[in-house]
């Protein structure tokens, strides 16, 4: 049993020592390979030229550029050549033929100056005058619009006024048998009144009577005044003031419309009406 024992632990011994060498062969061999790629790759890293991806110039273009670059030297030299003679023909400081040409074109100068300005002051001088007369054309276009809107206003204003002053009377025979209702307009009012004998007199009536001022209120004093007083019965005899002819105009077209006789009395202001003026009985 010893022995055995003794067998097998040889044997193990063995397979572990054979195992550890083929190990070490292989890491060996693995570095080797290794130090190889890396020599390898150093040599063409560092063999590599630098000027090795620049593109060589052709000679044909190396001979193109020299001859252009040698014809734009010999261009440089040229000019430097006539900069420098125009140098040497200048006059010396202080020459006096240089100082009368200068003085000459210095004069020209400020005569050109002057003729200039005195051309530009013409021309603003001209737009002014020219500003001046569109702002004049336009205020008297302007006078002119505003005349004629004056002048129709006054027409229509005659026109009405022609319409406002006349009188309508509406035509009765002598013998007309119907009563008559004296009617007083003044101070833009209506009134009745009687003459109660021969001679009487009636001033111009002040604050008296019934204001009228649009068509209802002539309407109202038609229905006040008249009552129920019937065309067919009663005519109207109306004195009018020029402060009441407003109020007789208006009057006058509701009494039309209502078919009563009118025998209107124009009165001068401040005068008084008598009877038998202007047929009033």
């Amino acid at each position: 049993m010893i022995m055995r024992r003794r067998s097998r632990r040889r044997r193990r011994r063995k397979g572990a020592a054979t195992t550890d060498a083929f190990e070490l062969f292989l890491d060996a061999l693995c570095n080797a390979l290794g130090v190889i790629l890396f020599i390898l790759l150093c040599v063409v890293v560092f063999a590599k030229s630098p000027d090795g991806d620049q593109k060589r110039m052709d000679p044909e273009q190396i001979a193109a550029e020299t001859k252009a670059l040698d014809a734009q030297a010999a261009r440089t030299e040229a000019q430097l050549t006539a900069v420098l003679a125009a140098l040497s023909a200048l006059p010396p400081s202080g020459d006096p033929e240089s100082v009368r040409r200068r003085k000459e074109l210095l004069g020209a100068l400020d005569t050109m100056r002057t003729k200039k300005l005195a051309e530009v002051e013409a021309e603003k001088q001209a737009r002014a005058r020219l500003a001046a007369s569109g702002v004049a054309l336009v205020a008297s276009v302007e006078k002119r619009n505003n005349l004629a809107a004056q002048l129709a206003r006054l027409d229509d204003e005659r026109k009405k006024q022609l319409t406002m002053t006349q009188f309508v009377r509406v035509a009765r025979l002598r013998a007309d048998g119907r009563k008559a209702v004296l009617i007083l307009c003044a101070d833009g009012r209506v009134s009745i009144a009687t003459l109660v004998g021969k001679g009487q007199e009636i001033a111009e009536p002040v604050g008296v009577g019934i204001p009228v001022t649009d068509e209802a209120s002539a309407r109202l004093a038609i229905a006040q005044l008249f009552g129920a007083k019937t065309p067919d019965t009663f005519r109207a005899e109306v004195a009018v003031w020029p402060s009441g002819f407003a109020a007789y105009k208006r009057l006058e077209r509701v009494m039309i419309e209502k078919r009563f006789g009118i025998n209107p009395l124009p009165v001068a202001a401040g005068e008084p009406i008598r009877e038998g003026a202007g047929g009033i009985q």
